[in-house]
């Protein structure tokens, strides 16, 4: 839009804030280059016109553009990686570089990536919902019940849209964290998969990041260790049309202990709400280029009641505290501080 229509001579196109995606996409899937194996040569040719314009730029468009900057890369719509390892790690502190992030010992942790193969376009298409319940147990123990809600609203035969969504999602919670159940699974058709060459050989870098632990005998699931996180993977496939619902149950690494205050100025704001408290954290974060509503839900035993909390649509309850269901637009963390009765 700041641009105002840009004109594309090599393929008497003219590309408008209204129009541009879509006929992007529809050059890159379809158009001639494609099958010179060049489907994005378009957004080469059209780079040097955005360079001209960023190095030539106005008052007066600059403002904006740093705005919607910032928005793109908050919200993980951009990421930026740098060879230079010095720029690379600054970009890694202003949370561009889409990394995983490193949670304490002692923090909730839950991270959806959804990965299409072989959909098409399809996920445009989905409405996902992450519903999110911790259950305190009286020992201090925490069970954490992860739904998420797929609805393809596609319709089916629709090019590009409407095709059958093939997910192998996977669920990154925190390290050590074990499946108690999980439900809900689609496997795509067995003739869908091809067998390994036998001179294939596997990724060293790849097994360095990704250490395979188990296969759940009941569901398949995949149970594997990246990023010093338990991960929990399988297949979802929704048709257009349909809501699948699939659910994961898992018992936290860590217990819940009411521990004397901390010293000095927060001994002194918190010392009113009682002499032992225990903290509960979540961290969210939320996948790189994609869309979902959040929701989660923190119960409570009888002896134990909520006393504070920090973080958006958090509202406290007599037997723990919930969040609206929002969008995710961001990573996000909610406290929430009890006490027992």
């Amino acid at each position: 839009g700041l641009m105002g229509p840009i004109k594309d001579a090599k393929r008497d196109l003219t590309i408008s804030s209204d129009n541009a995606l879509p006929l992007i996409q529809k050059m890159v899937e379809e158009g001639p280059e494609k099958k010179a194996n060049k489907p994005k040569q378009i957004i080469a040719d059209l780079a040097p016109q955005f360079v001209s314009f960023i190095e030539n730029i106005n008052g007066a468009s600059a403002l904006p553009l740093l705005t919607n900057l910032e928005d793109a890369l908050e919200q993980k719509e951009i990421q930026a990686y740098f060879v230079d390892s010095d720029t690379e790690e600054n970009i890694k502190t202003f949370g561009w570089a889409g990394q995983i992030l490193n949670a304490n010992d002692m923090q909730d942790y839950l991270m959806i990536v959804n990965t299409n193969i072989q959909g098409q376009k399809s996920d445009a298409k989905i409405k996902q919902t992450i519903s999110h319940q911790a259950l305190l147990e009286k020992d201090g123990s925490i069970i954490d019940t992860v739904t998420i809600t797929k609805e393809h609203t596609g319709i089916s035969g629709e090019k590009l849209y409407g095709q059958t969504n093939i997910d192998y999602l996977r669920i990154y919670v925190p390290k050590n964290s074990t499946l108690l159940s999980a439900a809900g699974f689609t496997w795509p058709d067995e003739k869908n998969f091809r067998v390994p060459e036998n001179w294939y050989k596997k990724d060293d870098y790849l097994m360095e990041k990704e250490k395979e632990i188990s296969i759940d005998d009941k569901t398949g699931t995949r149970i594997t260790e990246e990023f010093d996180k338990t991960v929990f993977g399988n297949w979802i496939v929704t048709e257009p049309g349909q809501t699948n619902k699939i659910q994961f149950t898992y018992r936290l690494p860590f217990k819940l202990e009411p521990a004397s205050l901390p010293s000095n100025d927060w001994k002194k704001i918190l010392s009113p709400l009682g002499k032992k408290l225990a903290n509960y954290q979540l961290v969210v974060q939320k996948q790189s280029g994609a869309s979902s509503d959040f929701e989660s839900q923190i119960i409570v035993p009888d002896d134990w009641s909520p006393v504070w909390r920090n973080g958006d649509n958090f509202v406290l309850a007599s037997n723990g505290a919930s969040m609206v269901k929002a969008a995710l637009p961001k990573d996000k963390i909610w406290s929430i501080l009890f006490k027992k009765k």
